[in-house]
């Protein structure tokens, strides 16, 4: 009897720990690959987040510069009679003036802006230069006479010749500027009209806003970032002892170009070495086509895997359903943080993003498509956060997109920006659009009429356009469009409401 007793009780417990310790062993090895591609999504996202940071000053920028150029360019119907008439060129100067002073003065880490003439046009010293000065204020700066300078001068007259060269809108590498004695990173359209160079409009920013976004970045405990220019040059390296680098840093310049660029590439994250230390980065390319990178070493990244898988195995043998469940639900609740706007509720930039880079490729390979997109911004929220403060500020922009989830539905909009969205829309027409586009009017009118605080009394821009297949090459034509529409838009219900 005891022996039989001891047989079932070995039996009964090699029968249920055999496979226990099966799915322990499963359970290890495959955990231990999914905390690796989750490691690894986590850096993206960490990349991805701060790089988004950047590409908003950047993008702050472009802005300014083209609202600049598309005045200069507006006041162009009879540019001979302009240069020829003083009276007239001068009053054009003035104008160009005023606005860029108050341009200039909203666009975050502009250190100048500029207006320049070429020579052939006015002489060599026409247009206008703004340079801040150490209180803050921009004032009038003497114009560089660019024909005392070599063109493949650089220092001097690169940030001229070299968007005039590229025939379009330029960012230029990060270099020292010796008419500002600053090193800098300029934005620059070239004004050529009819194959006629008129010249260029541009600001320049500090290469310190950059330095500090990037030094500012932590990743995990000990991880950083770094940033390097189109052509592979450090801009920024937590090694590097100011602008000077040290050999031994020097000779691993390329190799940690090259993991860089393969990782940009792929979009993956990719591993090296390091001073003796075995690391992982990724890295994503800024609008600026500068190379952002944020780095880890393999160890810190391996030590919260570890003692995670081994709370895993005891969840698995303690509550294997529950455990189950808990991922489910964790799962759900991280798709839901990183995809939508906490403040609206709608789609973050993001989802937005995926939205587009499925149209892309939906377009790319040719595929039968119909959309519309439609841009949409909050007029005189600035006016409302400087009056009342950022709280009503933050009314007009959360009633602001209860309407469009009303109008257009939440699956559809994002919200992009402070106070932009964006609506893509599958299988609509311009006809179908109008509709809506009344339905919107209509809405706003209802909330203004129910609305008794005079604080949050909404006013929105609204501009669409519809993919067509024969015009549209890709998403930012249809997008340009709607953007036009919505300037334009803006325009006019300020004009009517003055």
């Amino acid at each position: 009897m005891k022996a039989l007793q001891n047989k079932l009780l070995i039996l009964i417990v090699s029968s249920t720990l055999f496979p226990a310790l099966v799915v322990m062993a499963i359970a290890f090895s495959n955990y231990g690959r999914i905390v690796e591609n989750n490691s690894g999504q986590i850096m993206q996202l960490m990349c991805s987040e701060k790089r988004q940071v950047i590409d908003e000053k950047l993008l702050n920028i472009e802005q300014s510069v083209h609202t600049i150029y598309h005045f200069a360019t507006e006041q162009y119907s009879n540019t001979d009679n302009l240069w020829q008439d003083e009276e007239q060129f001068l009053e054009h100067i003035s104008r160009m003036r005023a606005l860029m002073e108050t341009t200039v003065k909203y666009t975050d880490g502009a250190v100048s802006v500029y207006y320049r003439l070429d020579s052939a046009i006015k002489g060599p010293k026409q247009g206008v230069w703004l340079v801040q000065d150490e209180n803050g204020s921009y004032i009038d700066n003497e114009m560089t006479d660019i024909s005392l300078y070599d063109k493949g001068d650089i220092e001097h007259v690169g940030w001229y010749y070299i968007p005039i060269a590229n025939g379009k809108e330029t960012w230029m590498n990060p270099y020292y500027n010796k008419n500002m004695d600053e090193e800098i990173i300029s934005y620059v359209i070239p004004i050529i009209l009819d194959g006629r160079t008129i010249g260029v409009v541009g600001m320049d920013i500090a290469t310190n806003l950059l330095y500090e976004n990037t030094k500012n970045v932590t990743v995990y405990d000990s991880g950083y970032a770094f940033l390097m220019d189109s052509e592979g040059e450090f801009v920024y390296h937590p090694d590097m002892k100011g602008n000077t680098i040290s050999e031994e840093f020097n000779m691993q310049h390329t190799y940690l170009y090259e993991k860089s660029i393969l990782s940009v590439e792929n979009q993956s994250v990719e591993t090296y070495r390091w001073n003796d230390t075995d690391k992982r980065l990724t890295a994503q390319r800024l609008r600026n086509g500068m190379i952002f990178t944020v780095c880890v070493t393999e160890q810190e990244i391996k030590q919260p895997q570890q003692k995670t898988l081994i709370d895993s195995v005891l969840v698995i043998l303690l509550i294997m359903s529950g455990f189950v469940a808990v991922t489910v639900l964790l799962t759900k609740a991280i798709v839901r943080l990183i995809y939508t706007d906490a403040m609206t509720q709608l789609g973050n930039k993001t989802a937005y993003n995926e939205c587009v880079d499925l149209l892309c490729k939906r377009i790319r390979d040719k595929e039968k498509i119909n959309f519309l997109i439609a841009v949409i911004d909050i007029n005189d929220l600035k006016t409302v956060n400087d009056t009342y403060g950022h709280e009503y500020g933050d009314k007009l922009i959360q009633n602001g997109a209860s309407i469009l989830k009303k109008v257009w539905g939440s699956d559809y909009t994002y919200r992009v920006g402070g106070d932009e969205f964006v609506i893509v829309y599958s299988d609509m027409d311009m006809e179908c659009a109008k509709e809506r586009l009344s339905l919107f009017e209509e809405a706003i009118e209802d909330y203004n009429r129910q609305n008794k605080c005079e604080k949050t009394y909404l006013r929105m821009a609204i501009g669409t356009a519809v993919f067509s297949s024969e015009t549209d090459k890709e998403y930012m034509d249809v997008f340009r469009r709607a953007d036009s529409a919505m300037y334009e838009d803006k325009k006019q219900k300020k004009m009517k409401s003055k």
